[in-house]
């Protein structure tokens, strides 16, 4: 660690490098709160069982991912078994389920694709700081939003 400091991070080195480390979350979620509500309200639940039931959704079929199979698994899983709702309204909440996944396009994706970034940026993985800082356009500097000649005093004052 002290090696990695003396090395990287400290002023005095010749091989120090500016460091800019962004954490983003790794579980990107395709449901949205409005759709998990939406979903809920065709159980007919109570409010205090449908508040939970919504945080619950939104953690399970956030982390099934892009695939809609797996979605519907663990929603009919967490409904029979958590909640215990009645067969046939595991049924229609499946229903609305595949309904919402084919309005709003969810889970076209492949299953291995990468995940967009959050800003929709795709991200740069740098492994060589100096070669890429050295594929960097130079800028031409900050320019005046006036020219400078406005400013000067050629009149002695008296």
């Amino acid at each position: 660690m002290i090696e990695f400091f003396k090395y990287y991070i400290d002023p005095s080195s010749p091989t120090r490098a500016k460091l800019a480390v962004y954490l983003e979350a790794q579980a990107k979620s395709d449901v949205s709160t409005q759709q998990i509500t939406e979903l809920v309200k065709t159980l007919d639940l109570d409010s205090a069982a449908a508040a939970r039931a919504a945080t619950d959704l939104q953690a399970r079929l956030s982390a099934a991912g892009p695939n809609v199979e797996k979605e519907l698994e663990g929603l009919r899983e967490y409904l029979a078994k958590d909640l215990k709702v009645a067969e046939d309204k595991i049924e229609a909440a499946s229903q609305a389920w595949r309904k919402l996944h084919e309005e709003h396009g969810l889970g076209n994706e492949a299953a291995n694709a990468e995940p967009p970034s959050a800003n929709g940026i795709k991200p740069i993985f740098i492994e060589d700081v100096r070669s890429f800082k050295a594929s960097l356009p130079a800028s031409n500097g900050p320019k005046p939003m006036r020219d400078l000649s406005e400013y000067e005093d050629l009149e002695p004052k008296l």
